[in-house]
């Protein structure tokens, strides 16, 4: 009977912080898809402006990704309605925004994914490595199928 309590008591409360939308744990260790955190100095910066006509505006234009490669992103929300910037190949959207139906209010600040308010801004530095497909994402519901969303593959060249 004391297991029993402890579990449900255990169930109930990691229930509750998961609804929450609190992000408290570390990132640090984690293995990412498409490359890594940087803390390097980037081989180029890129301005992104979240939008809500559910589009990313690059600047200068992102149209290459060079395997190795470092580019720090300079998100900024210039919406009315809260935006995400993520980083990740296909499957790691799909499970990021299965997460987010769940939890809609869940609010980001991992080494690949941040969630701004209207008229925030934040950094994210991130090296390119591999050869995968890079999908740039809005998870929150709704966002991404309504195109909020930019694929390019990671090149050598």
């Amino acid at each position: 009977m004391k297991y029993f309590m402890k579990t449900v008591v255990l169930g109930l409360f990691s229930s509750s912080v998961m609804a929450s939308g609190t992000h408290s744990h570390s990132h640090d260790n984690m293995r990412y898809s498409v490359g890594e955190p940087s803390k390097g100095i980037p081989d180029r910066s890129i301005s992104v402006s979240m939008q809500d006509t559910m589009r990313f505006v690059f600047n200068p234009e992102l149209d290459k990704l060079k395997n190795g490669e470092t580019i720090e992103f300079r998100v900024k929300n210039d919406g009315a309605i809260q935006h995400e910037f993520s980083i990740g190949n296909a499957e790691d959207q799909v499970k990021h925004a299965q997460m987010m139906r769940q939890m809609p209010d869940m609010k980001h600040n991992d080494p690949n994914t941040v969630s701004l308010a209207p008229g925030k801004s934040a950094s994210i530095s991130w090296k390119f490595m591999g050869k995968d497909t890079v999908v740039f994402a809005c998870n929150i519901p709704g966002h991404f199928e309504a195109g909020m969303k930019h694929i390019l593959a990671i090149t050598d060249i």
